[in-house]
């Protein structure tokens, strides 16, 4: 059985709210909820650990996450040519896109700390934990900031990065509610 554009632009709308809003909700409990258990550790190893295990978590989710937000509301601007989908289409890509950018270096600093006094990472995912490791600012910063402080800075990036994605779930929805076409 063929999907016609209908079947897609209705799964699209449903993926669309479902994932950017779960992703945006999961990005802002992540500085919300978690930090502040991670910065209640008995000791600087544990908050480390418990950091990493966070952070490779969240980032082995971001990128299906991405994907299925990028796709579904592209689906619906290509469909509708609203461009109120575009834009929610780029604002929660664009969270991805600003953990690997404006965190980097602070994601990478963390990833040196967090091999130094919590030992290998033995899970699952470590590109995560390497992708910035080596680079100049990754390890300078590592070297400037307590633990502690590198989580602090973490979560209020993090934060931002929840508020963009805040920002294109409600785009989104708004293009939904507004949105008169046939489909």
């Amino acid at each position: 059985m063929a999907w016609s554009l209908v079947d897609l632009v209705g799964v699209a709308k449903v993926t669309g709210i479902a994932s950017s809003g779960i992703f945006a909700g999961y990005t802002w409990s992540l500085s919300d909820a978690a930090v502040p258990a991670i910065l209640a550790a008995k000791d600087e190893s544990t908050m480390a650990n418990q950091w990493r295990i966070q952070y490779v978590r969240g980032f082995i989710l971001a990128v299906p996450a991405t994907i299925i937000n990028i796709l579904s509301w592209g689906i619906l601007a290509y469909a509708t040519k609203n461009q109120l989908y575009t834009t929610a289409a780029i604002t929660t890509g664009s969270g991805t896109v600003f953990a690997w950018t404006a965190l980097r270096h602070i994601n990478g600093a963390l990833s040196i700390r967090s091999a130094k006094i919590a030992g290998p990472w033995t899970g699952i995912g470590h590109l995560p934990l390497t992708y910035s490791a080596k680079e100049k600012r990754s390890i300078d910063t590592e070297k400037k900031y307590s633990t502690a402080e590198l989580v602090v800075k973490w979560k209020n990036y993090n934060l931002a990065r929840s508020i963009i994605l805040l920002v294109g779930t409600l785009i989104g929805a708004y293009a939904l509610a507004t949105d008169l076409s046939m489909y």
